[in-house]
């Protein structure tokens, strides 16, 4: 499966595209399951330092991974044939890898602000396996913000801040980010993608129902470029890894020599023999 012409002008216009998923519903079925299965209460905060679970506990305090990031169900649909098609047509390059996955949990009552992920070009993934929808804290972008700066964005987002008498922490729970001129809510189904820009300037709105809305998100990297976050081995069980095929195998690059990029070295060493994932 590659984007069709049409949904690679609207990718490079807009910043997204929206598609349908290129694999078969009980995958998506297969990731609510693996949730059910692992999912405990509400997680503190003192655990969930970095805000993205809800039900979900991160395998150690402080960390960005549940048991399930990369968990067979999960990795099906992130190396599934066809997203590796488009992943390939994107960076425009036979040879891929996975960065990394992840899940993020918007909790009841939770939101997240204006922001843009990076500043390096590269393209997103994100499946909201559970759907979006505004009442849910859908995403939210400014459509063609990945070309060029956004620090007058950023500017504008902190003078309506003051205007409208948000607090300085204005992340706190209950309050969505002010709107900004030109945004649009992307509202999505479980059997549909969003693949997106890095630069692209998003927000999510405020989750007002009483369940955790559920996405995973990943990135692939062209085979020359030196950010690697994982050595895969290292964190997927010989179950895991034998249940995937020779492509998928490829993607993760087992057994390739290469350096953890410098911004996640810390993160391993703390993380080492600690994050695992496994067939769920």
């Amino acid at each position: 499966m590659k984007l069709s012409s049409s949904q690679l002008e609207a990718y490079h216009r807009d910043g997204y595209v929206i598609v349908d998923c290129p694999f078969p519903a009980e995958f998506t079925d297969a990731c609510m399951r693996a949730v059910d299965h692992v999912a405990a209460g509400p997680v503190s905060n003192d655990v969930d330092t970095r805000r993205n679970h809800f039900r979900l506990t991160p395998q150690i305090p402080g960390s960005y991974w549940c048991a399930l990031d990369h968990s067979l169900p999960f990795l099906r649909i992130i190396l599934h044939p066809g997203i590796l098609e488009i992943a390939r047509q994107l960076t425009e390059s036979d040879d891929i890898f996975l960065r990394n996955g992840s899940i993020n949990e918007l909790a009841p009552g939770k939101s997240f602000w204006w922001h843009r992920d990076s500043e390096m070009v590269y393209t997103e993934f994100m499946h909201y396996f559970s759907g979006a929808s505004v009442e849910y804290g859908c995403l939210r972008v400014i459509p063609g913000s990945h070309e060029g700066s956004v620090e007058a964005l950023k500017a504008e987002a902190e003078r309506r801040r003051r205007d409208q008498g948000y607090p300085e922490a204005y992340w706190v729970d209950g309050l969505a980010d002010v709107a900004l001129p030109g945004e649009i809510p992307l509202e999505v189904r479980s059997d549909q993608l969003i693949v997106r820009d890095s630069r692209i300037f998003h927000a999510t709105g405020l989750n007002t129902s009483k369940e955790g809305r559920l996405m995973s998100h990943w990135l692939f990297r062209d085979g020359s470029c030196d950010d690697h976050r994982f050595r895969f081995e290292d964190v997927l069980t010989a179950e895991l890894i034998e249940a995937l095929s020779p492509e998928q195998r490829d993607s993760l690059w087992l057994g390739r020599e290469f350096e953890i990029a410098e911004a996640y070295r810390e993160e391993r060493e703390r993380e080492r023999g600690k994050v695992m994932w496994g067939v769920v």
